[in-house]
């Protein structure tokens, strides 16, 4: 045989191997394709830019069209044209669907790059807003298992929400609350303050468990009152609600949020009416039809009750894109999360992250997965929980915001280190560090939550709990070895341990370190102190959450040209200690109700100099039930007796006000 026609042959047979492997290939990574949905799009719908269509025409060769896209799109970030790279971000997140790292890239511009360009905390949150729902409604249903883009979505929530880096954070933070008052209502409160961590993650599983087993449709809604037809007719007849329609839109003012903010409204109110035994009041700017509705006795309160729910969950399965049911799993996993505070949220989808992407991840491809930083975000999640997941938040007086410490995370902490270190191989056997390095990141970040809140049970009166920890600190597995002195601190008693913390750490300086301390404090002051009468504990408490108030105030609270009218990046705070103590105090007052929370009203020293500061907030709190009521006014003054300096107070208060109307003011005329 010729050598030309062997060659010839042989050529003819490896090409026929290709074709078949290729035919066997196509098919495996078409499956693979989608069953993790990996396809792009194949079609240009009405309406996109040409360019889309554009890229969709030139088939195989769409790959290059994209990357020149990409490189166009970071040339321009890089220039400063933010507005021009999102919209070249938008157009290859058409293109390219499933491309992870333009939807971190479009989000990241939306929420840091754009939001710091406006000069208003409204315009700054709609930017920030803008960034989470591209990841949460499109980002993710588009790649429902893709790490990264869980990563960035709890980062935002977490950093740019929660954290202190941005100047109008404190307006975030109220947003989120207010918006999750609405969409899921106030969660469970504490009856007591004995009340554990079990209890309350029951309560809240309860809690939860009404809105995730709620009807789907409004068909099913009927179907188990028929009377809630007749609701939703009136509603949209009488009201202008329609809620067959759309439910919602991104400014919040859909029908249902509308229903659900009267619904909430009115909780509010009922619930002061009822502590205070007062009646009559009307929050501001309420459908007079939609009142006159509710009151109406003809509509059975079930048909009411049931709708409430049935929107509640539209809007957080159709809206949020967030599953009731792994609400409710996260909830008896972590504890109870109050769903006002963005850590949850960030808690929620960088867990959900690992969840999904655990499905997909193998052992080959585990190095494409970063696994690590998820993780690290799920623990700070908690840690910023433990420092302020206790939210204190009413609808009607949206200034009145509070985040404090919750114990409740102090073992969730632990618990979910050791499982990511199982799991990640920092630990075998549950024990840390199986080569003995004398220090580790995740032991230095386990060390110092175990110190701190150490520090934070000793200031709140727990000092048996407060001798638990330091005990597990002494012996844990995650203790660096790196300091001598450290270790050498761990064997002082507890009292002398704290002595040595407030002196020797240098993080006192971290806002959520100084809030916790403060907090606490304070905390211990009005339980432990006021309401069990033992004032030489109020004031020992008291002092300590002043000093330390003073110090971080005077180190860390500064001016910004956004925050020049209102709070400060670093001021999680109020810098007059008086109005932060009376802030956290009316809280506790709150919380406790009647009698115990007018006890403690009343047992305040008038040296403190915060008893009028606390009326006027509790005031300001019930100032709806108490205008023009003579009787309410009285029994108001009955639970909590005016302070004699009330008027001072009050015309402080007023000065205040009067110059930050005059500082804005100024500040538009310069502008």
């Amino acid at each position: 045989m010729r050598r030309d026609t062997v060659i010839q042959l042989s050529a003819a047979g490896v090409l026929a191997l290709c074709l078949a492997a290729s035919i066997a290939l196509t098919s495996a990574v078409s499956a693979s394709a989608g069953r993790h949905k990996l396809t792009y799009t194949d079609t240009a719908e009405a309406g996109t830019p040409p360019v889309v269509a554009i890229g969709v025409a030139m088939g195989a060769f769409r790959g290059i069209f994209v990357n020149y896209l990409w490189i166009r799109a970071n040339t321009l970030k890089e220039e400063g044209k933010f507005y021009e790279a999102v919209d070249l971000a938008s157009t290859i997140t058409k293109l390219q669907p499933r491309f992870p790292r333009v939807w971190a890239f479009h989000a990241w511009n939306l929420s840091y790059n754009i939001s710091v360009a406006t000069h208003t905390p409204e315009e700054r949150w709609q930017w920030v807003q803008a960034g989470i729902r591209l990841l949460r409604d499109q980002g993710i249903p588009a790649n429902p298992s893709d790490l990264l883009i869980h990563k960035e979505l709890c980062w935002i929530f977490l950093h740019k929400v929660q954290g202190i880096s941005d100047d109008a954070n404190n307006f975030y933070k109220r947003e989120i609350a207010r918006e999750w008052t609405i969409v899921l209502g106030p969660p469970p409160r504490r009856e007591n303050i004995l009340q554990g961590r079990g209890e309350m993650k029951e309560r809240y599983t309860t809690w939860l468990r009404r809105v995730a087993d709620a009807p789907d449709s409004l068909e099913q809604v009927y179907t188990i009152e028929p009377a809630a037809q007749m609701l939703v007719t009136r509603l949209r007849d009488e009201v202008g609600w329609d809620l067959t329609g759309p439910l919602y839109n991104a400014t919040n003012t859909g029908p249902a949020e509308q229903l659900l903010t009267m619904v909430e409204e009115l909780r509010s109110i009922g619930r002061a009416e009822q502590a205070l035994k007062v009646s009559g009041a009307r929050p501001p700017g309420l459908s007079e039809a939609a009142v006159k509705l509710l009151a109406d006795e003809t509509i059975p309160r079930p048909a009411w009750i049931q709708l409430s729910f049935h929107l509640r969950k539209r809007l957080l399965v159709d809206k949020y894109k967030m599953e009731p049911e792994r609400m409710i799993r996260f909830t008896e996993k972590y504890g109870p999360l109050d769903w006002r505070h963005p850590a949850s949220h960030a808690l929620y989808w960088g867990a959900r992250g690992v969840e999904e992407a655990l499905l997909r991840v193998t052992e080959k491809t585990k190095r494409d997965f970063d696994f690590t930083n998820t993780d690290r975000l799920v623990i700070h999640a908690i840690q910023e929980l433990y420092r302020s997941g206790e939210v204190t938040f009413d609808i009607l007086n949206p200034g009145f915001f509070i985040q404090m410490p919750n114990p409740d995370y102090i073992d969730a902490y632990t618990e979910v280190v050791t499982e990511i270190a199982l799991r990640e191989g920092w630990a075998n056997d549950h024990r840390w560090n199986p080569k003995r390095r004398i220090y580790t990141l995740y032991g230095a970040g386990a060390e110092n939550f175990l110190r701190d809140v150490i520090r934070f049970l000793y200031r709140r009166g727990d000092k048996a709990g407060a001798e638990r920890k330091l005990n597990e600190l002494r012996t844990s597995d995650i203790l660096n070895t790196n300091n001598p002195d450290v270790l050498e601190s761990l064997n002082l008693p507890l009292d002398e341990f704290v002595v040595y913390e407030i002196r020797h750490d240098d993080r006192f300086t971290s806002p959520e370190v100084a809030r916790s301390e403060v907090v606490a404090a304070l905390q211990a002051a009005t339980i432990s102190g006021l309401l069990q009468g033992n004032m030489e504990l109020f004031w020992s408490q008291f002092k300590y959450a002043k000093e330390f108030h003073k110090i971080y105030t005077d180190r860390q609270v500064f001016e910004t040209v956004v925050t020049r009218d209102s709070t400060g990046r670093m001021e999680v705070m109020d810098r007059d200690f008086r109005l932060y103590a009376a802030r956290v105090i009316a809280g506790f007052i709150i919380g406790a109700g009647i009698p115990d929370g007018p006890m403690m009203f009343q047992r305040i020293p008038a040296e403190a100099e915060v008893q009028p500061w606390i009326y006027v907030l509790l005031e300001v709190q019930h100032g709806q039930q108490l205008e023009g009521s003579e009787e309410n006014r009285a029994n108001f003054n009955m639970w909590f007796p005016p302070p004699s300096d009330l008027d001072l107070v009050r015309a402080e208060i007023d000065a205040m006000l009067r110059q930050a109307q005059d500082e804005q003011q100024g500040a538009v005329e310069l502008k």
